[in-house]
């Protein structure tokens, strides 16, 4: 007989935080595109606790410097470069992604350099040419954070029960599916 293994509290977490960043769209009147939200929440959504923070702040760093950057690439394409959807536009897309890895290095936040990169291909590359680059940005941004923080809050449990189970192991483990030997501390 075949066994499988059981739903766990991680897969209905992403759905459900999927199903909140569709929601909180539509609460927004249908402004920005859940599709980064629901990707943010799904990165966020972690089995430890510390991994959820580290990977918020890991996303919520690589979304403002990938913001930034692409707002000036934007601005500077609007403004400066008549350039349109030629080669010489990814080319210049390519190279400026030297500059924003280099960046996360210069601060010291090497793992979100992937995280900008994402953002600001996402914006340079996606970005209406008809559209507010602002607002585009600022959506964009504002997408990405809410699935974060959506994240986080779905994770909150698991910082209670981190904080509960230090003082003392009351079989909350068992409770939340988890197996011994499995838990980090936060």
């Amino acid at each position: 007989m075949i066994h499988f293994p059981r739903i766990g509290m991680r897969i209905i977490k992403s759905a459900l935080g999927v199903l909140i960043c569709f929601t909180i769209y539509f609460l927004r009147g249908k402004q920005g595109t859940p599709f980064y939200s629901a990707l943010a929440v799904l990165w966020c959504i972690q089995n430890h606790t510390s991994n959820t923070v580290g990977n918020a702040l890991q996303r919520t760093v690589g979304t403002f410097i990938g913001a930034v950057f692409g707002l000036i690439y934007i601005l500077v394409k609007l403004h400066l470069l008549i350039i349109g959807d030629s080669y010489l536009h990814y080319a210049i897309i390519s190279v400026t992604l030297i500059p924003l890895i280099y960046s996360t290095v210069v601060i010291d936040q090497k793992k979100a350099s992937y995280f900008s990169c994402v953002v600001f291909l996402s914006i340079v590359v996606n970005h209406l040419m008809d559209e507010n680059p602002y607002l585009f940005v600022l959506n964009r941004s504002l997408d990405t954070l809410i699935g974060i923080f959506v994240g986080l809050v779905l994770n909150a449990d698991l910082i209670y029960s981190d904080m509960r189970s230090d003082n003392q192991d009351n079989g909350s483990s068992i409770l939340l599916g988890e197996q011994k030997g499995r838990r980090t501390k936060a």
